[in-house]
């Protein structure tokens, strides 16, 4: 493996970053300083060192996007946008999903990862993972339609489990669901005669949007991950 990869793989920085700490001097292999960052590597054998501290690769990664309009959730599409186009340059996606879906209109906290275990974890029904959003609504929410979603509607195929509503205030809501059906909570808004005009999923489990900007890219660790 190209050193370049492995510092990506480490969470180091961008492959731009990479090369000015490397031809800085800081990085060394086996105790012994290289200035070129396309040198070949063994990851398993060789020891890799930034400013004297050991590098661990990272074998699973974990990311979170603030996922902008206009993107469908696929890795590959021949008619629309992909949310891949959204990450930066220097990330190896190779091996990289998105865990679950946004639909296109949708923004907000979109999780990616190469570890099959924790997106089984995350998106299993049975493990009721909740997922949080922030709702504008067509129409005022009435204290009845707020008991309906708390208690459970019917979105035609299916009856969702009960909700947690947040109001904000006439047409501003947050939504807890625990469920990730198809186009989910624009059904469960319709359920009660309103329409969504804005969505944006601002919690997934434990990760949240704090301090992120749209379209911004995050690491993250397992231990971030409240499985």
């Amino acid at each position: 493996m190209r050193l370049e990869k492995y510092l990506v793989n480490c969470g180091v920085g961008s492959r731009k970053d990479i090369k000015k700490i490397v031809e800085e001097g800081r990085v060394k292999i086996n105790g012994l300083v290289t200035l070129n960052f396309g040198l070949w590597i063994e990851e398993d054998r060789d020891d890799i060192t930034l400013d004297n501290r050991h590098l661990e690769f990272k074998t699973l990664r974990y990311y979170i996007l603030y996922k902008t309009k206009g993107y469908i959730t696929a890795v590959k599409d021949d008619r629309h946008p992909t949310i891949m186009e959204l990450l930066p340059g220097w990330l190896e996606t190779k091996d990289l999903f998105p865990v679950g879906r946004l639909d296109k209109d949708t923004e907000g906290l979109l999780l990616f990862t190469n570890d099959g275990d924790t997106n089984y974890k995350m998106t299993h029904p049975d493990k009721k993972i909740s997922k949080k959003y922030y709702v504008e609504l067509d129409k005022p929410i009435s204290e009845g339609d707020i008991k309906d979603l708390e208690k459970g509607v019917d979105i035609g195929t299916h009856i969702c489990l009960p909700a947690k509503v947040q109001y904000i205030e006439q047409n501003k809501i947050f939504l807890t669901i625990q469920e990730g059906k198809y186009h989910q909570v624009k059904k469960m808004v319709g359920s009660i005669k309103n329409k969504v005009s804005y969505l944006k999923r601002v919690k997934f489990g434990n990760l949240t949007l704090e301090d992120m900007k749209p379209g911004e890219l995050r690491e993250i660790f397992l231990k971030d991950i409240i499985l």
